[in-house]
């Protein structure tokens, strides 16, 4: 049999991988833009076609799904559009998979990837503000400020009116001056969940597909036992009178607890896996530790005494009982 037919099977393969995810990723991406309060979790999802391209079928398809979504979504949405889809979804879709496929752990392709993105969005916000004249600070604020006010628009025209709506614009300004002062904090949250999410769906989807990947479990997963010292570093900070100190250990406090939420998610993951629950009953039991902030408290404070309790460790005393 010719090997010609077999080779243009497999290219035709890799194009209509490439094509298809790219008709997904842009779906993904533009419901993001469109309907920002529903297409959040929509954002979060765009990158996972360019992964799974690029794990299943290599770098070229995932390289040009990648640089297809990128244009048409700046033709569509504009340039600004185009670089935030290229510097987020873009560097998960192709650098995370990469990773992975060399053989790097899940904890250390979510570190770097982060990293990347944090690197790059920097950067470009910096060549555009030089650009365009425009003061860093100043093009947050007004970001920060287009959104509230879509925010805004939002409540207004589901008829919210009168008293509520005054406490809804106190409220949107207490959020607007604490995401002003945290916003490097919270744009790094938000890439380590939209790299989180990647990261477990590719373990799930090559959990199917066969496909051996050194990602881990996230019952496993531990901080490095000299992050405790970040923390202790960036809380007293807080004590020093002046802003060009307190601000940077602020937004480094909130990184740090959020590693050790995760961390505490874990541990409790690894000792609810040690029960027979159902399902529904772990799910709404997840769910409920996210959404309540005293609880999430709780669990960072977990994870960071994990550090020297270590709850994941078998007690030998109860084992011989």
């Amino acid at each position: 049999m010719s090997l010609i037919p077999q080779a243009d099977h497999a290219i035709i393969s890799r194009l209509k991988a490439a094509v298809l995810g790219m008709i997904g990723s842009f779906i993904l991406f533009a419901a993001y833009l469109v309907v920002p309060p529903v297409g959040i979790f929509s954002g979060v999802l765009a990158p996972f076609p360019a992964c799974y391209v690029r794990l299943r079928y290599g770098r070229m398809p995932s390289a040009i799904l990648t640089f297809g979504v990128t244009a048409a979504v700046s033709a569509l949405f504009g340039i600004f559009a185009g670089c935030l889809y290229l510097g987020m979804c873009g560097i998960i879709g192709m650098l995370m998979p990469e990773l992975l496929a060399r053989g790097f752990s899940g904890s250390l392709a979510l570190f770097w990837t982060t990293s990347a993105i944090m690197i790059v969005m920097t950067a470009g916000i910096s060549i555009y503000s030089t650009s365009t004249g425009q003061d860093i600070q100043q093009f947050v604020s007004a970001e920060i400020a287009s959104s509230l006010n879509q925010a805004m628009l939002i409540y207004e025209n589901g008829g919210v009116k009168g008293e509520d709506l005054d406490i809804i614009k106190q409220s949107m300004k207490m959020v607007a001056d604490l995401m002003y002062r945290l916003y490097p904090a919270f744009a790094t949250v938000i890439f380590i969940i939209m790299s989180g999410c990647n990261l477990v769906l590719l373990k799930r989807t090559t959990a199917i597909s066969k496909t051996s990947l050194n990602i881990g479990e996230f019952a496993a997963f531990k901080n490095p036992d000299m992050l405790v010292w970040l923390l202790i570093a960036s809380g007293f900070s807080l004590l020093m009178p002046s802003p060009l100190i307190t601000t940077p250990a602020l937004n480094l406090l909130v990184i740090v607890a959020l590693l050790y939420f995760l961390q505490g998610m874990a541990v409790i993951g690894a000792v609810i896996s040690k029960r027979s629950l159902p399902r529904v009953l772990r799910v709404g039991l997840y769910v409920m530790l996210v959404l309540q902030p005293y609880l999430a408290i709780v669990i960072a404070a977990i994870g960071l005494c994990d550090l020297w309790i270590d709850f994941r460790t078998p007690n030998p005393n109860k084992q011989d009982k």
